[in-house]
């Protein structure tokens, strides 16, 4: 076997855990510098982790031998926000609710949301005309966020939360912060119970965003279910094969929480990304525009435009690339296994910080700056499926890739076909890696 090269430690108590929590897209990235594409570094005496920085090392985790790994312990902290929903949930049950799930994403349905999807981007287009007409600044991630969470609520629960929208993003945020701080702590997997500042700070927002979610539940209930062609009324309707049981209210909120938490946070973010980095390269940014002219002439974005937008995918995916939402994925080994002469051990943490393989100079050209021209499509066969996959892989991948692409393709075109930004001067931009990769103090633009 292969020796596995070592991060020192750096503190016999917490380990390599202080060095990750300061700056953890730092210590991936330092540490491979260092230790090459795959190296250990245990981040307390009870949490033993093995970091792969190969593409061919994330295959065989997420496809070839998927069935000896299952989620790393990151999840569990997940798991208190999300309970027992498609991103947290394992076996058996998971592929019931992928199941139940997936009819609701295919191409039909995603189809019969474009116009819901374009009339929330016409009201966040209102909304920047009137910081237009003040000249006013405003931050491009909350108004993203913003964005994404009316058409999260539209498009998979037929609701309209604009009366408690605000609360709604400050729950997800905070549970974001929360979480976070959790896995960032070496004690945190020991004092779930213990009433610290963050986890009073924690059940208070999930209570709260349980007290918003069971309230979309109840009145679905209490609704006729004429009308509705939702995600929400397919697991209402839902049945297990073997019991004929439906789901109770609690997994039906596992379910729903995830849904909307995953599909406003991570789009918002990759937006807000793609904003800040057209507004960052005019010449990518003409290029975009000139694009979104020729393609709709004007007029808003239907079905068919979509696949004439080649350049403005191509911003997507390498803004994706640059600033994944996902930027680490992780996988426990159920048992013993080996990868290319590398022994794993049961239990052991497989890490594979996606953030570090899609700027790994060995897979792309100078991988720091921002290129579109790199997804053209001759130039994605030639490399490693996962040298890119911000989506992840095998099968627990995205169960909302398609409705986070073209969700993400209709907002940036509408958006620069009508209006230029400019970033502010003086802020600082700095990546946070929380759940998903935010701009730790927004990305404050003034929309010209």
């Amino acid at each position: 076997m292969k020796p596995i090269p070592q991060v020192p430690i750096e503190n016999l108590i917490t380990r390599n855990m202080l060095a990750f929590a300061r700056n953890p897209l730092a210590f991936f990235e330092t540490n491979r510098q260092k230790y090459g594409d795959v190296y250990e570094s245990n981040l307390s005496p009870f949490l033993r982790m093995f970091v792969f920085c190969k593409p061919e090392y994330v295959k065989y985790l997420l496809i070839d031998n998927a069935k000896n790994y299952t989620k790393s312990f990151a999840y569990g902290f997940l798991k208190r926000a999300l309970g027992n929903g498609l991103v947290t949930s394992e076996g058996d049950f998971w592929l019931r609710q992928r199941r139940i799930a997936q009819p609701a994403f295919h191409r039909e349905r995603l189809t019969a949301l474009v116009q819901t999807m374009t009339d929330a981007i016409d009201d966040l287009l209102l909304r920047m005309e009137n910081y237009k007409a003040k000249g006013q600044a405003f931050d491009v991630a909350d108004e993203m966020m913003r964005l994404t969470s009316d058409i999260a609520a539209k498009a998979l629960f037929s609701s309209d939360i604009s009366g408690f929208k605000d609360k709604v993003i400050d729950c997800i945020n905070n549970l974001n912060l929360s979480i976070s701080n959790m896995i960032k702590s070496p004690f945190s997997r020991f004092v779930g119970w213990f009433p610290t500042p963050n986890n009073l700070f924690f059940k208070k927002n999930q209570k709260e965003f349980d007290k918003i979610i069971y309230l979309l539940i109840e009145n679905r209930r209490k609704a006729h279910a004429e009308g509705y062609n939702d995600l929400l009324q397919m697991l209402l309707e839902a049945k297990d094969e073997e019991t004929g049981e439906s789901m109770d209210d609690e997994q039906l909120r596992d379910e729903v929480i995830t849904l909307f938490a995953a599909g406003s946070e991570t789009s918002s973010n990759a937006l807000a990304w793609a904003i800040f980095l057209l507004a960052s390269h005019p010449d990518k940014k003409e290029k975009l525009k000139t694009e979104i002219r020729e393609v709709l002439r004007g007029a808003t974005p239907q079905l068919a435009d979509i696949q004439k937008l080649t350049y403005t995918n191509q911003v997507i995916q390498e803004t994706l690339r640059l600033y994944p939402p996902a930027w680490i994925v992780g996988r426990q080994a159920k048992e013993d296994d080996e990868i290319d002469g590398y022994f794993i051990p049961k239990k052991t943490q497989t890490i594979m910080p996606t953030w570090v393989i899609h700027r790994h100079p060995d897979l792309w050209d100078s991988p720091q700056s921002f290129q579109p021209e790199r997804f053209e499509s001759e130039l994605v066969k030639t490399r490693h499926k996962f040298a890119h996959f911000p989506f992840g892989g095998g099968p627990r991948f995205c169960i909302g890739n398609n409705f986070a692409m073209m969700e993400m393709t209709l907002a940036l075109a509408m958006i620069f076909q009508r209006f230029d930004f400019e970033l502010m001067d003086k802020q600082n931009i700095v990546e946070e890696p929380m759940i998903t990769l935010k701009p730790k103090y927004g990305i404050w633009v003034q929309v010209k």
